[in-house]
């Protein structure tokens, strides 16, 4: 009888992880689209709504798992997953060569199962492109901040819109996205 009774317990239990409370939702929906100036039509608007509200059930789900990442609502906190390349408007595609030499396994000091460099200090912090399609310039320009911090043990703050501006030559198409 104690067995069932445990099970019973831990099943409804689980069951009450599942059922996440948001108590302000319709604040929050309100709070979000003033933040980012949106406006939509009264059917548009139930429909972005469930969207948030089914994004901020996944946020707080995944920050409640203890795992190494926190979510965050953000601009995009009212879109599907479908809708999210038209806002980066990336075209081009990469040419890869299929018979390219596979990259070579260094073999030297046994790698540790997992590192992170955030605790080291060489990490820039997280930012936020808005809407310019420039994740190729942040990426790039993080690399080499993070570089630079582990060489020097100084961590710079690098100008992101330079690579923007000044790589069209390069094939990239400044907020239009890049390689």
């Amino acid at each position: 009888m104690l067995v069932i009774a445990t099970i019973f317990f831990l099943t409804l239990n689980g069951f009450s992880q599942l059922r996440i409370e948001l108590p302000h939702l319709n604040q929050e929906w309100l709070d979000h689209k003033s933040r980012y100036g949106l406006k939509f039509s009264e059917d548009e608007d139930n429909h972005r709504k469930s969207l948030f509200e089914k994004n901020l059930r996944f946020i707080i789900n995944t920050n409640s798992q203890n795992k190494n990442l926190t979510l965050k609502m953000n601009k995009f906190g009212h879109l599907e997953k479908q809708e999210m390349p038209g806002f980066i408007n990336l075209q081009r595609k990469l040419n890869l060569d299929e018979d390219e030499d596979e990259m070579p396994i260094f073999v030297g000091e046994e790698i540790p199962l997992d590192f992170d460099w955030t605790k080291s200090g060489v990490v820039s912090p997280v930012e936020n492109q808005l809407n310019c399609g420039s994740c190729y310039a942040f990426s790039a320009i993080g690399a080499i901040e993070s570089q630079f911090a582990i060489q020097t043990g100084i961590l710079p703050s690098l100008s992101k819109q330079e690579i923007v501006d000044c790589s069209r030559e390069y094939g990239n198409y400044a907020c239009f996205g890049g390689y």
